[in-house]
């Protein structure tokens, strides 16, 4: 195909309003073409264009293992069927846990094995890497007594690169734990130990739930003497710190209540409940919203929701200002706060389902 008679800026801004799956074959067509796709800048211009037209999805892939499992695409307003990606087959007998998504790309480890390896995929160009068993201080952590592993992922925009978190907790026979942080850059395609004197925070959610502003943030206690106090674990990507934050006070919200944390029209928010056990009075749900980041006086109440048949597991915040869960009657639901309606996906429980947004891009993944 002969490009000349077109300017050079021209074909750019036709390229870039392809969809995904069209690029990565057009690569095929010459080698100026395949520079362009591959280069970075235009990759991440094309999926800023393409996650401005509004059409996002949630993906999900449940944890069950059988042979037509498939990555599955779901439209993020409708929760209609969009698209299936086929799962590799030294993939498929994997019970999978999505440890997030960012442009594109997903981060999974296997739950037989949590942590020890970790997978980057693209999806959408049927594109896979492996980070392998990572080292600490030379020797192999199997080595090493009782890991306990939390995993972080996220996009530092600055490098335009994606960095997975890796938080192992080594307990010896005196049972003494010991802290180490790894960071692994898809960029580098290498990983490097973090040194850190003092890690007073334990009992870390296994895997991320809210990524905002350059940081990865779980759920944890902070060790202060004997006690243990509830915080927000916040790792930040480009100063590669760690600190915490504050909970709201939500005592008044009821007893025994547990937290999930996520993202709520760009800022960080957290969903309390009475975790069900099956019980109809366990109803009122409370969303909390941080809306001055990091400042524990700007905690606010925003909304209370009755859900009738209760939150057994939260799964995830949407990006419509939902937070999708499964209810005490077994049943995948989607709750909107401002409309305060209830919604049922109408996808069938296969044990644990990881669910995160999702939009197709075009990170290559190569080493």
């Amino acid at each position: 195909m002969d490009t000349i008679d077109l300017p050079f800026h021209i074909i750019m801004v036709i390229l870039s309003m392809l969809p995904v799956e069209a690029l990565a074959k057009f690569q095929c067509v010459c080698k100026a073409w395949k520079n362009i796709i591959r280069d970075p800048k235009f990759v991440k211009d094309h999926f800023q264009i393409q996650a401005a037209k509004g059409k996002d999805y949630l993906l999900y892939v449940p944890l069950d293992r059988t042979i037509e499992r498939a990555f599955t695409l779901l439209c993020d307003e409708t929760f209609d069927q969009a698209l299936e990606f086929e799962i590799p087959s030294e993939f498929r007998d994997m019970s999978f846990i999505i440890i997030g998504s960012c442009n594109g790309v997903l981060c999974f480890t296997d739950a037989n094995s949590f942590g020890s390896t970790v997978y980057l995929c693209n999806p959408s160009i049927r594109k896979y890497r492996t980070v392998i068993n990572p080292m600490f201080d030379g020797v192999e952590l199997s080595c090493q007594g009782d890991v306990d592993f939390a995993l972080g992922f996220g996009y530092y925009e600055n490098t335009n690169d994606y960095l997975i978190i890796r938080i192992a907790i080594l307990s010896d026979e005196e049972d003494e734990a010991t802290s180490k942080v790894e960071v692994y850059s898809m960029v580098a395609n290498s990983r490097k130990n973090l040194e850190v004197d003092h890690f007073p925070w334990e009992r870390i959610e296994l895997k991320s739930e809210a990524v905002m502003r350059d940081s990865v943030h779980w759920k944890a206690d902070y060790r202060d003497g004997d006690e243990g106090i509830p915080v927000i674990l916040a790792y930040h990507m480009g100063e590669e710190v760690f600190r915490h934050i504050g909970l709201p006070n939500y005592k008044a919200d009821g007893e025994d209540l547990v937290e999930h944390i996520g993202v709520y029209k760009g800022n960080l928010a957290m969903f309390v409940f009475h975790q069900s056990d099956h019980f109809s009075w366990h109803k009122n749900c409370h969303l909390w919203v941080m809306n001055e980041y990091g400042v524990v006086s700007f905690w606010t109440k925003l909304y209370t929701v009755v859900i009738d048949a209760g939150v057994v597991t939260p799964i995830m915040f949407t990006n419509n200002d939902e937070i999708l869960f499964e209810d005490g009657e077994c049943d995948l639901t989607v709750c909107h706060f401002e409309r305060n309606t209830i919604s049922y996906l109408g996808v069938e429980d296969q044990g644990y389902l990881n669910f995160v947004t999702y939009n197709g891009s075009l990170v290559m993944l190569e080493d």
